[in-house]
């Protein structure tokens, strides 16, 4: 689900309108302002929703105040099916789909073309797959679209490119181990998704991507049955429909459908991951299991994750670890809304070497406070009433509008729950503080965390005697060895 915010006064009052000017009382205070009652509807797939003649969705959202068009071409695409041989091909295949020509023209012409009619046209990974995009002036549009098509129906992935993508990524490998924070990413990634779904690309199976592998890949996935369009700016549905349809002409899916991947994360043995980094700061990450997003509880879960963590400077993480003990800069936790299957529960912050116990026991102790059920009424309601105030802001322009009806028709909730965004702020005033205790006991187990620690590992196994505290109370300590950058083997332990 989007982050959400205070929704601006500014916003606010476009939303509703201007009021009337009269003379009004002075309160006594703020606190004694009353403003009108907030009214908004979503927008509804209808009258955005059109399917094309060899069933591709579009969704077209018009905006006319500046003569501008983007087209965006969403396709699903499943890397974990990747050769074990060729991991990085998925990559390889959506990035240099943009950037290595087409086999009509070479690279450098395509690029002088977007260039002179002051175009973007992008392509590269997304949560579904991959993605192009373009962007236009109205007045170019024929021409930008005809270079989107030329990219994506016959990419030319051109050898001198293909070589420089090779060096680029050979490059970033050498660097894996150097920043803590891409460190730490590597890592609970590893530790938490299943073997399939996360794999690291190395020196060797780059080298071995070759320009048949890429046009293979992309003969496979790029289809008209894996697509998905989004447009938005100064275009109607009459008018871009037609200009689609006469560049699909004759374009057969000869690809297998996308199905449903399995479930991403496996179950982990709770307890800590050391991970040996000699800095003067830890990176510290917990999980527990989250929810699928279309569990009956997910609304309770996702106001509990306000409270504990997701909610900015109210939430009780942030309060404690950085407001009263100043532990932290950052701190905050996230109840991950996966697509397909259950998601996470995380928290992370990052904190001095001799403070990473200290501010460990600090988030054990929140989130036990929260499991006993420690949950005020109005930290709830203050939680349930930024949600609802900040809902017209998931829909503040047409990129925004067409974004979100996109994304529930990917999804798939378009199809099982259409009234999703109509129902929510209903759904989210429905919930009460017996929910919400009762999900945080079932989902807040601390003996359940799994944490992933990253920083001078000497140093933070240390006992921390003015606290009482050690590595070894937070569960089993397992050390993590750091990997060759280039192969991914497993180096000696420090």
């Amino acid at each position: 689900m989007k982050a959400l915010t205070l929704l601006p006064l500014a916003s606010l009052l476009l939303v509703l309108g201007t009021v009337p000017a009269q003379a009004q009382p002075l309160p006594a205070h703020p606190d004694d302002l009353v403003f009108p009652e907030l009214s908004y509807e979503p927008p509804v797939p209808e009258g955005h929703r059109f399917v094309m003649k060899n069933g591709v969705v579009v969704y077209v959202v018009e905006d006319h105040r500046v003569p501008l068009v983007d087209v965006n071409f969403t396709i699903h695409a499943d890397a974990k099916q990747e050769p074990e041989a060729l991991v990085g091909l998925h990559t390889g295949m959506f990035e240099l789909m943009g950037r290595g020509g087409s086999q009509a023209h070479d690279a450098a012409w395509i690029e002088e073309e977007v260039a002179f009619l002051g175009a973007r046209l992008d392509t590269g990974m997304d949560s579904y797959g991959g993605a192009l995009a373009l962007q236009s002036l109205t007045k170019d549009l024929d021409r930008g679209l005809d270079l989107a098509f030329e990219l994506l129906r016959t990419p030319g992935f051109q050898e001198d490119r293909l070589q420089q993508w090779k060096d680029e990524r050979l490059a970033a490998f050498k660097e894996r181990n150097d920043d803590p924070e891409r460190l730490e990413r590597q890592e609970w990634r590893r530790l938490m998704y299943q073997p399939a779904t996360w794999r690291a690309a190395t020196a060797a199976t780059v080298a071995a991507i070759d320009r048949k592998a890429l046009l293979d890949w992309h003969q496979r996935w790029v289809q008209p049955e894996h697509i998905t369009v989004t447009a938005y700016g100064d275009i109607s549905a009459r008018e871009l429909l037609p200009r689609l349809e006469r560049r699909m002409k004759g374009w057969k899916g000869q690809s297998q459908r996308f199905t449903s991947p399995d479930p991403e994360y496996r179950d982990v043995q709770p307890g800590v991951y050391l991970v040996n980094k000699p800095v003067n700061q830890s990176r510290v990450r917990c999980f527990l299991p989250g929810l699928d997003r279309d569990d009956e509880r997910w609304l309770p879960a996702y106001l509990l994750n306000e409270l504990l963590g997701g909610g900015g400077m109210s939430s009780a993480l942030l309060n404690r670890i950085r407001t009263k003990e100043g532990l932290a800069y950052s701190v905050g936790s996230q109840l991950e809304e996966r697509t397909f299957g259950q998601g996470l529960l995380w928290a992370a912050f990052q904190t001095k070497t001799e403070s990473t116990q200290f501010a460990m026991s600090l988030l054990v102790d929140e989130v036990e406070k929260m499991a006993r059920g420690e949950i005020s009424q109005e930290n709830l309601d203050n939680a349930k009433a930024q949600l609802i105030q900040a809902f017209p802001t998931w829909f503040s322009s047409a990129g925004t509008i067409a974004s979100s009806l996109t994304e529930e028709e990917l999804s798939g909730r378009m199809k099982s729950n259409p009234r999703h965004y109509r129902d929510l702020r209903a759904k989210v005033q429905a919930v009460s503080l017996e929910d919400v205790r009762r999900v945080a006991a079932e989902l807040l187990r601390p003996e359940r965390l799994v944490w992933v620690v990253v920083g001078d590992a000497t140093a933070i196994m240390q006992p921390d005697a003015e606290h009482q505290l050690t590595l070894e109370g937070f569960g089993a300590v397992t050390r993590v060895p750091l990997r060759d950058p280039l192969s991914q083997e497993p180096l000696p332990l420090d």
